[in-house]
């Protein structure tokens, strides 16, 4: 079921977006996020300060996410997008004037940016499940030049077919997975800019239309408020508890005996080193961390908190990835390998009996430097249905139709 919520009509203006936002837009332009003079139009024409709720006023114009609403845990429910992450989803969906757009995770600011950018003759629906999140949208869009989006309370897994085709769909929520929805409600030719998680890492894809099927691109790391609603449950991966402080993360995955890992955690660490070495300005971690998730068959990351207690086991700061056998646990580690702090040497810490599991991910760490460090990356090829008999070197992500079907070139 959906509810529809209408902006009311009053004069279109504007409000002033001052020193604050033409500082932000800058900001996005030097650091390259900003790329093109139309998105810079858009962030010029449609200051973030004015969807920013009062209370937080003054994070209005810091190049960083928001967060509006949180549940009783802390968990961040709703928030206004970072404006890098903003800029670069706007360039890469590249509205065009005219175009009829669809937003999936209301709030306004991002609204109204592709409103503007779609010009009077275009049309932008925006789509969110938290009545909050559409009464605070409706109520900053009233008023203005972008009055007219068509705010929408439903569940954004269905899209909103009502106004459908669309030229463009972007999501500003976390996605598990591609709706068949959202490829039904695309016009031929259109485009789906989505942050997806790709067993349990976030990366904002691209996709557009090849052939009857959608080809996925881009693969920028991200990460955005969780997609709620029905089947959301089925999204969240499971948790298990390491040691104090560190906790292993799977998704899409086959499970681990959670008494396996703490008694694997009780070996002492052990470490293994791949001989690739990389520089920090290379970031290389999420190209590795992908390739990693989309060769190993038992794949999770290791989370562990600021100071963690968890003995021996200690991921790297923003997460390991990591496999696991009945015995053993191996994780990604990394050594600084000069006194500059500058380039750092991969490698392979494990807890328990099994070597061989260790030799293995060192094995992955040294294909990767040898057969992907510098190309283009993954190919990801999105079929609304079932996909064709992929290669021996593919992989099928998630379960069920659509279909993605990911190849790492050779």
């Amino acid at each position: 079921m959906t509810t529809t919520r209408h902006s009311r009509v009053g004069d279109a203006t504007s409000p002033p977006h001052g020193e604050r936002n033409t500082a932000l837009v800058e900001e996005l332009r030097t650091s390259g996020w900003v790329r093109t003079d139309r998105v810079a139009g858009a962030l010029e024409a449609v200051p973030r300060g004015h969807f920013v709720p009062p209370e937080l006023a003054a994070q209005a114009y810091a190049n960083e996410v928001v967060f509006t609403k949180r549940d009783i845990d802390g968990t961040a429910l709703s928030s206004v997008s970072a404006p890098w992450l903003v800029a670069g989803m706007l360039e890469r969906l590249a509205p065009h004037e005219g175009d009829r757009v669809l937003e999936i995770g209301s709030g306004g600011w991002n609204a109204a940016l592709l409103r503007h950018l779609v010009g009077t003759g275009g049309h932008v629906t925006s789509v969110d499940i938290d009545p909050d999140v559409v009464n605070r949208a409706v109520s900053a869009l009233a008023d203005t030049s972008w009055r007219d989006v068509h705010v929408v309370q439903g569940d954004g897994r269905d899209g909103y077919g009502d106004d459908a085709p669309y030229d463009g769909i972007m999501v500003t929520v976390q996605a598990s997975r591609i709706e068949r929805a959202w490829l039904d409600q695309l016009a031929p030719g259109g485009s789906l800019v989505v942050p997806l998680r790709v067993r349990g890492m976030g990366r904002l894809l691209t996709f557009t239309a090849e052939n009857g099927h959608w080809r996925g691109g881009g693969w920028e790391q991200c990460g955005f408020v969780r997609m709620r609603g029905e089947g959301s449950a089925q999204d969240t991966g499971a948790t298990f508890q390491v040691g104090d402080g560190v906790r292993l993360r799977v998704h899409d995955s086959p499970l681990p005996e959670a008494s396996a890992l703490t008694d694997a955690a009780l070996h002492g660490r052990r470490e293994m080193w791949s001989g690739v070495t990389v520089g920090v300005t290379e970031r290389t971690r999420p190209l590795v961390d992908l390739w990693l998730a989309t060769i190993l068959d038992r794949y999770g990351r290791l989370l562990g908190d600021t100071a963690p207690s968890g003995g021996d086991v200690v991921p790297l700061s923003g997460g390991s990835s990591a496999t696991w056998t009945g015995t053993t646990l191996a994780y990604v580690a990394m050594r600084a390998v000069d006194d500059s702090g500058t380039r750092f040497e991969y490698g392979v810490a494990w807890h328990g009996p099994d070597t061989e599991l260790a030799e293995q991910v060192t094995d992955q760490l040294r294909a990767w430097d040898q057969q992907q460090r510098g190309g283009q990356g993954p190919s990801l090829m999105l079929y609304r249905d079932q996909a064709p008999s992929p290669s021996t070197t593919a992989r099928v992500l998630g379960r069920g139709a659509p279909q993605l079907v990911l190849t790492w070139p050779r």
